[in-house]
């Protein structure tokens, strides 16, 4: 395996004054500084092949929804369409395999406070919060509703995946450093080993995503790779 690594960076424009923050200008000068400085992702490894057993291992889809991946939805995420041809190769995948299969559903009603964050999406019943139509759900796959970012916050997803002896999570769709980083975070903690094709994860800026697969591969112990990547043992 041979591991690669991504370096973006990120600079802001200050607008600090000593007015506003009641710092002396010796201060102010330093952290007018600082935000004029370059953040840069550390590097990460991005696996050319990383083996699982299908018997043992999910494949989490995440919020892969019109309103996210779709022109015309209410929150499109930059990318989130280029990566379907990805999760698609993925899903055929897992069904060939006989790998277990589980979509997540964004999922809000009338008066959900996440709205006072980000605009109204995926209203349960709406056309936005339908899965789009080139990764439809299977007969035999598993479809979760939720509410946060996090697809084990509220559902039985723990349930089921310790039901069928799952022990490895292949985590794709929208957004990395959201829904899939969040649901990583929780797999991680839960003690499943953590798979993220790089290529098959979408996020509104490129910072958010590399820093978001950053995150996962050092404080999760997860493994970095792309959907031709993931190998049957």
């Amino acid at each position: 395996m041979r591991p690669s690594a991504r370096e973006p960076t990120l600079c802001r424009e200050s607008g600090v004054s000593s007015d506003e923050t009641g710092l002396g200008e010796d201060d102010v000068e330093l952290v007018r500084g600082l935000e004029h400085m370059k953040v840069e992702v550390p590097h990460y490894a991005v696996e050319d092949a990383v083996s699982v057993d299908p018997a043992t291992t999910a494949l989490i889809v995440i919020d892969m929804q019109n309103d996210f991946v779709k022109r015309g939805g209410s929150l499109p995420i930059p990318e989130a369409e280029v990566t379907v041809p990805a999760i698609c190769g993925l899903l055929e995948l897992a069904r060939v395999s006989r790998m277990r299969i589980v979509y997540s559903q964004d999922t809000h009603r009338r008066g959900d406070p996440e709205w006072e964050m980000w605009p109204e999406h995926c209203l349960e019943g709406s056309w936005g919060w339908e899965i789009v139509a080139e990764l439809a759900p299977g007969a035999e796959d598993t479809v979760l509703r939720k509410v946060r970012y996090d697809a084990f916050f509220g559902t039985p997803l723990d349930h089921f995946l310790r039901l069928w002896g799952v022990g490895t999570l292949i985590i794709c769709g929208t957004l990395a450093n959201m829904g899939v980083q969040y649901t990583a975070a929780s797999a991680a903690l839960r003690w499943y080993h953590v798979v993220i094709p790089r290529d098959a994860v979408s996020a509104l800026e490129r910072f958010d995503l590399e820093a978001s697969l950053r995150q996962t591969a050092f404080a999760l112990a997860g493994r970095v790779t792309t959907a031709g990547g993931v190998r049957l043992r």
